[in-house]
């Protein structure tokens, strides 16, 4: 049974596991866990099994004593039957022992010791009858038995109890036919197997739980050996693991191309340098050990650039710092640091970046942009005094050429010197135009141009800028549509520059437009502010060169023999105009389909933009 049967050292998995808890136990000894009770004698197999090898020995005395029984009785159907049943007992016996031989044919093997016992039982009290034994060899025969039941049968107690219990009763009953004894010698044998069998009991379930305590002691003890096996191996492992770390740093240190070393924080000796630091330093490495870095560094405020260095945590943000090397040459370069362990000391790990050619790149870089940028000052302002000395005397071959052409002063004679004279006012008033351009653009890039904002009508400026076009376009029979919103609106706008962009705008729809074609010039109010477009049905521009097209002296068509005038002034100088009053200007154009020019400026632009917001919500 469970109870008497001796551990061999096998745990299990649901074992150890329930022997992590206090355990319980049952009135036979037994665990009162399940799992752990079928851990327990799957553990102990071997012993059961070899306790009942063990025991084959009285079986096969059991068997012999048919012997006597053929001495006793003679040869008969007793002495046959109780032999027959001595050889059931011997193979079922054997059937336990060479069939049922693992731990996952317990039960058979169990089921066969019972029978073993059971045949006992019934044998053994009818070959003492039969056999006239005296009564003193047959007591002690039934002890014995008794005996063996409890000590060498591995069947669970509650079986070995009751089968022991039968054995004494039917002992009992076959006494009178031993001896004459009285009924009070009879009560006194009961009384005598009653404490047998009670004695037998407490034996096996006193052996039941101190097996059971041991076996639980040794899953303890071999959970801590596994344990402790599990931390040796970790332990290894992790030791391992920082050798080969310790191995990985010492050769991604040597052989990485960045200069690194190992510094001291408190003191800044060097711990530890790689070839590319002591070659950006120009120092061996026996110089090196111990070496204080401080000595590089060629600046001002270093402690507190350092402390903020080695406060910077394990990762801080590069630092720029001017080195110099020991031959005295000056390098720039970011300095990182973060500290680490190294052979158990606090080490602060410096990486070194050379940045000098960069430093010196964005150094001749600044100096060029400033230079730059003088540069166009400087042509801004040389362009904006050009222009004031030559409108002076172009002023001049304005007028006298005017004179000329309308023959103020009397007739000219020639018809020639008036068509002369008409030239030179027309280019005059051309080259005019575009100094006034120049001017203009120049002012704006200098930021000289000043706005003089007032109120003034926009269909007045609309009509001033068409005004001024319309011959030219009736000249290529193009007709000028306005559509404007009524009632007229008021602008807070620089009259001569919002009109100066409606003039370029719409001298290059007339320009590029086929004759006989229509300009349509809008304006509207929206929720964002005022739109003011101008659309012709021109040849349009692809929308890869509409970026070229805002850009000054910049013409779309580059040859020499391109078909259209113009000094690329016209749209910049509209952008320009139109961002000074806080607009946008953009176009959308489609190559021989037209092209629409918007100029936005914002609702604060319309004279009571308030009350034009709420009628428009």
């Amino acid at each position: 049974m469970p109870g008497s049967e001796h551990t061999t050292g096998e745990a299990v998995p649901e074992v150890q596991a329930a022997s992590e808890v206090e355990c319980s136990y049952r009135w036979t000894g037994e665990f009162a866990d399940p799992a752990l009770e079928a851990g327990y004698l799957r553990a102990s197999w071997t012993e059961a099994h070899s306790r009942l090898k063990a025991l084959l020995i009285a079986i096969y005395v059991f068997v012999s004593w048919a012997a006597f029984d053929l001495v006793a009785m003679g040869f008969g159907w007793p002495f046959v039957l109780l032999t027959v049943a001595r050889f059931a007992a011997l193979g079922s016996t054997l059937l336990a022992l060479k069939v049922f031989r693992t731990p996952d044919n317990r039960s058979a093997f169990m089921i066969c010791a019972g029978v073993t016992q059971a045949i006992v039982c019934i044998v053994a009290p009818l070959s003492l009858m039969l056999g006239g034994v005296q009564f003193a060899a047959a007591l002690l025969s039934i002890v014995v038995i008794l005996f063996a039941f409890y000590v060498g049968v591995p069947s669970r107690l509650p079986v070995n109890l009751a089968l022991s219990a039968s054995l004494s009763l039917g002992f009992v009953a076959v006494t009178p036919f031993l001896t004459e004894v009285s009924l009070l010698t009879i009560l006194e044998i009961g009384v005598l197997f009653m404490v047998v069998n009670a004695i037998g009991a407490e034996l096996v379930r006193s052996a039941n739980r101190l097996r059971r305590t041991g076996f639980l002691t040794l899953m303890r003890q071999q959970e801590l050996y596994e344990q402790l096996k599990r931390e040796v191996e970790v332990r290894q492992e992790a030791e391992q693991a920082v050798r080969a770390t310790e191995e990985s740093f010492q050769s991604i240190f040597y052989a990485a191309p960045l200069p690194i070393s190992l510094v001291d924080p408190s003191t800044f000796r060097v711990m530890q340098a790689n070839m590319a630091a002591l070659a950006l330093f120009g120092i061996d490495e026996t110089e090196a050990d111990g070496f204080d870095v401080r000595e590089f560094f060629d600046e001002e405020d270093l402690p507190a650039r350092l402390d903020r260095l080695v406060l910077g945590g394990r990762a801080g943000a590069p630092v720029e710092f001017c080195l110099k090397r020991r031959d005295g040459a000056v390098i720039w370069a970011l300095v990182s640091a973060a500290v680490v362990s190294f052979h158990g000391r606090r080490a602060l790990l410096i990486g070194i970046q050379d940045v000098t050619v960069r430093h010196k790149e964005a150094e001749a870089l600044r100096e060029a942009r400033d230079q730059a940028t003088a540069a166009s000052r400087s042509k801004s302002e040389f362009l904006a005094n050009m222009s004031h000395e030559l409108r002076t005397p172009l002023n001049a071959i304005i007028g006298f050429s005017e004179a000329l052409e309308r023959e103020l002063f009397g007739p000219v004679g020639n018809p020639r010197y008036r068509e002369y004279a008409e030239d030179i006012h027309d280019s005059g008033v051309h080259l005019l135009s575009l100094i006034n351009d120049i001017l203009d653009l120049s002012k704006i890039e200098a930021g000289h141009f000043k706005l003089h904002e007032d109120e003034t009508d926009l269909d007045h400026i609309v009509a001033a800028a068409t005004r001024i076009v319309r011959h030219r376009a009736q000249q290529a029979n193009i007709a000028i549509e306005c559509r404007l919103p009524q009632p007229p609106l008021a602008v807070l706008v620089d009259e001569r520059a919002l009109k100066q962009v409606l003039i370029n705008l719409v001298s290059n729809a007339v320009k590029f437009s086929p004759d006989g074609s229509l300009i349509l010039v809008e304006a509207n109010v929206t929720t964002q502010g005022l739109r003011i477009s101008v659309a012709d049905k021109g040849v349009g521009i692809a929308p890869e060169d509409i970026p070229r097209a805002l850009t000054p002296f910049t013409q779309l068509d580059g040859s020499l023999s391109r078909a259209h005038e113009g000094t690329g002034l016209g749209l910049p100088l509209a952008k320009h105009l139109t961002e000074l009053h806080d607009g946008k200007l953009f176009i959308e154009s489609a190559v021989d389909v037209g092209t629409t020019v918007y100029v936005d400026l914002p609702l604060s632009r319309v004279v009571g933009h308030a009350e034009q917001k709420q009628a428009i919500v």
